[in-house]
């Protein structure tokens, strides 16, 4: 299967970086929250089951990173610096 060119309005772009940055900003909020002191857990019927503190943290931190490169790709890419093959 070859190449397809596809064209995207560049409104949906928009929306979707918009949400890529929310989504970056959201998780270092937690990170943020998390190296104030405030933990998360894993429970049911709102009894703490296990501290997942550490592996959420991950977990945002993997979306900070990966966003992050997308969003560098995009701005590469708007000026024309991106390598597109």
């Amino acid at each position: 299967m070859g190449d397809l060119d596809r064209l995207v309005p560049s409104g949906i772009i928009e929306q979707w970086v918009y949400h890529l940055r929310r989504q970056r900003s959201r998780a270092s909020d937690a990170i943020w929250l998390i190296d104030q002191g405030f933990t998360l857990h894993d429970g049911q019927d709102g009894i703490p089951q296990q501290d997942a503190t550490a592996r959420w943290r991950a977990e945002q931190e993997t979306v900070v990173e990966e966003v992050t490169a997308l969003l560098a790709l995009y701005d590469k890419i708007n000026l024309g610096k991106a390598d597109m093959e």
